[in-house]
């Protein structure tokens, strides 16, 4: 005869895994493929940049017709260049016969160079220099040119409004000149100097070069013929004090150095810088090169655009986490 059972005796449970039975217990599901996997292979690389390919090329689309805009739009550069050999001293064969290296004081005393020095730095030094360029500026009136977008042509002064500091001076126009429009480039194993000058006009760009070179050459000459004759004066006068029949002669003969440096100043217009090839129009701009600017937009299109796959890819499914309860114990009766 089996014993009855007892209705209010609880079922024994089923014993259930540990793992479940702790509380807060964290199961974490892997994606293959994801930050914590396997490193991604090439092929898996592929395969998302080919499910992703319509993103990819859209972008480069995009950014083909953004760099073509661009050069569209962009204001064309023209440049001129004038090739130049810098011009040594005229002078030297007959100035190193002279007997200075006893009466130095009194050569320097005249403004006569005793350590003939190599004058083409000098004349580099002048064109790249800012009192050359803002007297440039200031002879040629560019200030209205190079900043066009504050000069009123209709009036002919400068946009009403503009504060004081607004209005350009020949020190914006220096700046703006040396460092957006005029370039020096030398070439050391050459020694020829090349002056390019850039601007938005053709004929202006050629004008420009050609003008900066022909007044470098004049103000060099002028200030050598100035010193010569300074020279001169003092000389003359020194000879008037002395009765030193050596001491005269080489007075007498440092008149006719600095006689002769006149008159090869006036002689060669190429004083300072001999043309080698003067500036001529432009008949294509130099910037911007649409070929250039439409391949380095696509490329960087197809660059942005590989990078946004994978970190759509990499986002796309995160490690999924889920939290198992741990259910509460009863005890069991016995």
């Amino acid at each position: 005869m089996h014993a009855r059972r007892d209705p209010g005796r609880a079922k024994p449970r089923r014993q259930e895994p540990e793992a479940l039975r702790e509380v807060g217990e964290t199961v974490f599901e892997r994606v293959p493929g994801g930050p914590d996997g396997d490193e991604i292979s090439l092929a898996d690389t592929w395969q998302v940049l080919t499910r992703h390919r319509r993103l990819i090329l859209g972008l480069m689309l995009l950014a083909a017709l953004i760099s073509s805009a661009t050069a569209l739009l962009m204001t064309p550069l023209y440049r001129a260049d004038v090739l130049l050999s810098p011009v040594a001293d005229l002078d030297d064969a007959q100035h190193d016969s002279l007997p200075l290296s006893d009466f130095g004081n009194l050569a320097a005393l005249a403004g006569i160079k005793v350590d003939r020095k190599d004058r083409r730095e000098e004349s580099i030094a002048t064109l790249q220099s800012r009192q050359f360029t803002q007297n440039f500026i200031r002879t040629h009136k560019l200030l209205p040119l190079l900043f066009a977008d504050r000069w009123d042509a209709a009036a002919g002064r400068w946009k009403a409004g503009l504060s004081e500091k607004r209005i350009p001076t020949l020190w914006d126009g220096y700046e703006k000149f040396s460092e957006e429009v005029g370039r020096i480039r030398r070439d050391r194993s050459t020694g020829l100097v090349t002056l390019s000058v850039e601007w938005s006009d053709p004929e202006l760009a050629a004008q420009w070069a050609n003008a900066m070179v022909g007044e470098v050459n004049a103000v060099l000459r002028h200030e050598a013929v100035e010193t010569s004759n300074n020279a001169i004066a003092y000389l003359q006068d020194q000879l008037t004090r002395t009765t030193v029949v050596e001491l005269q002669q080489v007075l007498h003969r440092l008149i006719e150095s600095e006689m002769k440096k006149i008159i090869l100043a006036n002689i060669h217009h190429d004083y300072a810088f001999k043309v080698i090839d003067k500036a001529v129009v432009p008949e294509e701009p130099f910037r911007p090169n649409p070929v250039s600017l439409v391949t380095l937009g696509t490329l960087g299109g197809l660059f942005v655009g590989i990078l946004l796959a994978l970190l759509l890819n990499a986002t796309r499914r995160p490690p999924v986490e889920r939290t198992v309860a741990a259910r509460p114990k009863t005890a069991s009766r016995v």
